[in-house]
């Protein structure tokens, strides 16, 4: 049985209990909702299994409707492993380049290995100055100097060996022109300075790749704990253990198709070229 099914069982059973307790107790649905402190809405939904009810709720029901003890115990400790389970699931989505990068920035201080995936762009932590100047011209300038502030800490977390940073890029990333010819020559230029360090492992993805993997976006996760997006109005944060081995699976693929060592040296060297010769 997959964790969802288990909680929508569990949901039904805790819905399914609270009302037999109700109609055990020959008490209508207003009353019970008056004494409560709810409406008659809200408890009906709650019985109907179409709201999930708060702890306080239960706790405030199973009283009312003078359940056993042990009942009290069990529906009250159901209804706060729902919430914590649904709390798990949740994804959280970030409006502000500031606030997104003091989230990542926390993650990213207790994760041991970090992993990113992008399709157009290079990564942050990856970003020469003058390609990062040309990414932050599209924030508003109000957010520009604390998102600067926030990536200068976590860019000064690779220094830490201990950490992994593990990339994953496609070609098409690599090309995609965010600014000069010359800029973004030297932009791949970095790239290839950067990924000798002990603990960065860079890895591309070339055009030629028989790749047979959907990747509908770039994401980047954070141990086997948190995966993150970013979306056209924000950045979504995804916590939800089965979401994130799924990304970690796509992950693995990508990481498979891309070339490393002396292979990507000359795709380094060839897009740098393309692009000065393209002008």
């Amino acid at each position: 049985m997959t964790a969802p099914e288990r909680s929508r069982l569990a949901r039904e059973r805790l819905s399914r209990e609270l009302r037999r307790l109700r109609t055990e107790a020959k008490m209508t649905g207003t009353a019970t909702a008056r004494a409560t402190g709810m409406s008659q809405s809200k408890l009906s939904k709650i019985e109907n299994g179409m709201l999930l009810p708060s702890v306080t709720d239960v706790e405030r029901l199973v009283a009312e409707l003078a359940a056993t003890r042990e009942t009290r115990i069990e529906l009250v400790e159901l209804a706060r492993s729902l919430h914590a389970e649904a709390e798990t699931r949740r994804v959280v989505l970030h409006r502000g380049a500031h606030r997104h990068q003091q989230t990542i920035s926390r993650v990213e201080a207790r994760a041991a290995t970090s992993r990113f995936f992008q399709v157009n762009l290079v990564p942050a932590l990856l970003q020469s100055e003058a390609y990062l100047r040309i990414v932050l011209g599209t924030m508003p300038p109000s957010e520009q100097e604390a998102a600067v502030a926030a990536l200068r800490i976590r860019r000064s977390r690779m220094d830490d060996l201990a950490k992994q940073f593990v990339f994953v890029l496609s070609e098409s990333a690599l090309r995609w022109r965010m600014g000069s010819a010359e800029l973004m020559a030297e932009q791949v230029e970095h790239l290839a300075a950067i990924q000798r360090r002990p603990n960065v492992r860079l890895g591309v993805v070339p055009w030629s790749a028989d790749a047979n993997v959907v990747a509908l976006h770039g994401f980047h996760i954070y141990d086997e704990r948190v995966v993150t997006v970013s979306v056209l109005t924000g950045n979504a944060t995804i916590t939800d253990p089965l979401d994130v081995r799924e990304y970690l699976a796509l992950f693995g693929r990508l990481e498979r198709l891309a070339v490393r060592g002396e292979e990507l040296q000359a795709l380094l060297k060839r897009i740098a070229e393309d692009h000065r010769r393209l002008g």
